[in-house]
């Protein structure tokens, strides 16, 4: 399988002197295309920075980080910004839906900041919509919805527009424990259907199941990398709880 993104000894600090912080400390870490990566740890492990990082809404202190051949550290801000819209997809844990705009809005959104024709995107609207069974949802607000809801139109806009790569962060976070298990195995069918690379940043064992791999963060730096290989759900939620525990 080709190597998708690449990450080499990626350093994060702040403050000086006396003060300093790693948050994150010579990672080295490469994520196969439409791999499902569960990112694991504490609060204060540096999860969410490497996503960050990853994304370029932060800068590292030192390392290199590749997505395909583009090189993101050394690349302009009108170059990242053209990788953000052309690549990246997130899925965030308050949902961001625009509440003014109907879900059919929230969802082509995307598609209408890029100036691309709705229309020819519409057979691709319509099998989003059917997948994540919100088609009879279309036409309400962000208001008139369940927390489960929003969450899935959410992830509706992060399918739309042809991205390689969505970034989840604690997507599961303001849901309960049944509409969480529905979302994750939602990603999960659509990484397995589009083939689409997910990074899920998560510290719930019971999310991070639904992925094929799971790296776990420590005070900066990677402590264990997990395959799921063959395993069931549950298999591989038994080997991530000996594993974090």
């Amino acid at each position: 399988m080709m190597k998708q993104l690449i990450v080499t000894g990626l350093t994060k600090t702040f403050g000086q002197g006396d003060n300093i912080v790693h948050a994150l400390l010579d990672v080295n870490l490469s994520v196969e295309k439409g791999e499902f990566l569960a990112i694991m740890g504490a609060s204060g492990s540096g999860k969410t920075t490497l996503l960050n990082c990853i994304s370029t809404i932060d800068k590292p202190t030192s390392g290199e980080i590749r997505f395909e051949d583009f090189d993101i550290i050394h690349a302009k801000e009108n170059e990242l910004a053209d990788y953000r819209a052309k690549n990246i997809s997130y899925i965030f844990q308050a949902y961001n839906l625009v509440e003014t705009l109907t879900v059919y809005e929230n969802i082509i959104l995307p598609l209408q900041i890029q100036g691309k024709n709705i229309k020819k995107h519409q057979d691709k609207i319509e099998e989003i919509l059917d997948k994540l069974a919100i088609q009879n949802l279309k036409d309400k607000f962000p208001n008139q919805l369940s927390g489960g809801q929003r969450q899935r139109v959410a992830t509706a806009r992060a399918l739309i527009d042809d991205s390689k790569l969505i970034i989840a962060d604690e997507p599961t976070g303001a849901l309960d424990s049944a509409n969480s298990e529905k979302l994750m195995a939602l990603l999960q069918e659509i990484n397995k259907s589009f083939g689409i690379t997910i990074l899920l940043v998560t510290h719930d064992p019971a999310a991070a199941k639904y992925s094929s791999r799971m790296v776990l963060l420590s005070d900066g730096k990677i402590m264990d990398d997990l395959e799921r290989n063959s395993l069931s759900n549950e298999q591989y939620l038994q080997e991530i709880y000996s594993r974090t525990r």
